[in-house]
């Protein structure tokens, strides 16, 4: 009697695993743009953003979710770590480097690739408004002022279509993001 609950369960997992990452297969290469719904319900388009909201200082180089990867792996050189997966931003294989200190996960976008996040996973590196995963929520909130959206665990700030992430576990920050539209 018990295999009979199991088969269901491990059937809807697989399922749900193989239905995460939806694919439109019209073109290999296509732009598939991420909807979202108004307050009104109507659907709109997510577009990328033009670079000039938030972004994260390395080495004086300026690291902007949707500009080129290319140029920015180049200039960092070998990652520490590397991964690659279909892509859920867009139609082809995301990459993932890391660099220690921090996490740069890219989308294809025709031949080349974009930056879809940056995330800041210790102390060693901050964005360049001095803060850091050492520090507190009123440190983030005096430095930002008022988030956009705000939870037990994130304080998001929006600024030309792309969001910066502090998220916290408890009291203890864990991570600092940068997100393009489409992540």
């Amino acid at each position: 009697m018990r295999k009979k609950h199991i088969t269901p369960i491990i059937i809807t997992l697989m399922l749900f695993t193989l239905t995460a990452c939806h694919r439109d297969e019209t073109r290999e290469d296509a732009y598939v743009p991420k909807t979202e719904f108004s307050a009104k319900g109507e659907a709109e388009e997510v577009k990328p953003s033009s670079g000039n909201g938030y972004y994260f200082s390395y080495n004086d180089m300026d690291i902007r979710v949707d500009a080129d990867a290319k140029a920015v792996t180049d200039a960092l050189g070998e990652p520490d770590t590397y991964f690659e997966s279909p892509s859920c931003a867009a139609q082809g294989t995301g990459r993932l480097y890391g660099y220690g200190d921090f996490e740069i996960q890219t989308y294809p976008d025709g031949d080349d690739d974009k930056i879809l996040y940056v995330m800041l996973k210790t102390d060693m590196v901050s964005t360049p408004e001095g803060i850091d995963i050492s520090k507190s929520r009123d440190d983030v909130m005096e430095c930002y002022g008022k988030p956009d959206e705000e939870n037990a665990s994130s304080l998001i700030y929006e600024k030309d279509g792309m969001k910066l992430k502090f998220i916290f576990d408890k009291d203890d920050m864990i991570s600092i993001e940068y997100d393009s539209p489409l992540a």
